[in-house]
């Protein structure tokens, strides 16, 4: 299981490096469309959408927002976009409270909701991740925030084998841990460390860049445990079994769908 995982994790690190490094913008914006379809397509599923064509639908209904978006231009409104970020951030602070009170709330039986979630979900995310990919010529900040993310997952993961004991979230993922949570975050500050020491940032820059960097990761680690909390109330293991080892598109950027869009707000707040 675990050598299926790291070979299926390579070949996801070489697609997405050819889709940043090789594509073209345009062949960019259409591929990370399309991943965003088929986790829609996933989603689905998740909010109870039992029939093929039904799923189908709610996907197509993304492909055809995503088209709309972009024929819009909203990345040149910087005030809409930044309100869409914004909206997008506050959701997460409502999904916080969710996550901590589950299973008290009952209301994520309803698939009309869910389906409206997944708006929510995944246009900040596809928006905030374009936003970006100007800029990763020059920064990799794409780069960064997936690295970001993974940082919080796999320092969580080894803290949490090591010296977990205390349950982040029991009701919703009974595997994870405060330990892991803050080992994640340790993570983090040893990457914006050597971030900084490569970059020569001055200490208040640094300290900046630091609490950024963990409440991005942070918030990493709130996308995973609201999708976690909603795959439980709909008592299935993985969002679908695309990807070998890995469950779905969904579950492996979970993490994304929330660091993303802080992320970019933050990029844009800063002036760009």
């Amino acid at each position: 299981m675990l050598k299926q995982r790291v070979i299926t994790a390579c070949v996801l690190v070489l697609i997405l490096a050819l889709i940043l490094f090789v594509l073209p913008y345009n062949g960019f914006v259409i591929a990370i469309s399309l991943l965003f379809v088929v986790a829609a397509w996933e989603w689905a599923n998740m909010a109870g959408l039992e029939k093929p064509w039904q799923r189908f639908s709610y996907a197509v209904f993304f492909a055809a927002l995503f088209f709309l978006l972009n024929n819009m231009e909203i990345l040149q409104q910087n005030g809409w976009v930044i309100g869409v970020l914004s909206i997008s951030v506050l959701c997460w602070m409502l999904a916080l409270v969710a996550v901590w009170r589950y299973p008290v709330n009952h209301c994520w039986h309803h698939s009309w909701l869910l389906l409206l979630v997944g708006l929510w979900l995944l246009v900040p995310a596809w928006l905030g991740l374009q936003l970006l990919q100007p800029a990763v010529a020059n920064s990799g900040l794409i780069w960064l925030v997936i690295t970001v993310v993974a940082a919080a997952d796999i320092g969580a993961y080894f803290s949490g084998r090591r010296f977990g004991r205390r349950k982040l979230a029991i009701h919703v993922s009974p595997g994870k841990t405060w330990e892991g949570f803050w080992g994640g975050m340790l993570a983090n500050i040893l990457l914006a460390t050597i971030i900084a020491l490569f970059l020569d940032l001055s200490s208040t820059i640094f300290l900046v860049f630091v609490v950024a960097m963990l409440l991005v990761a942070a918030m990493s680690v709130l996308g995973d445990l609201f999708e976690s909390m909603i795959k439980r109330e709909r008592g299935i293991k993985d969002s679908s079994q695309l990807l070998p080892g890995h469950g779905g598109v969904l579950d492996r950027i979970d993490g994304w769908t929330a660091a993303v869009p802080l992320f970019a707000l933050f990029y844009l707040l800063c002036g760009r």
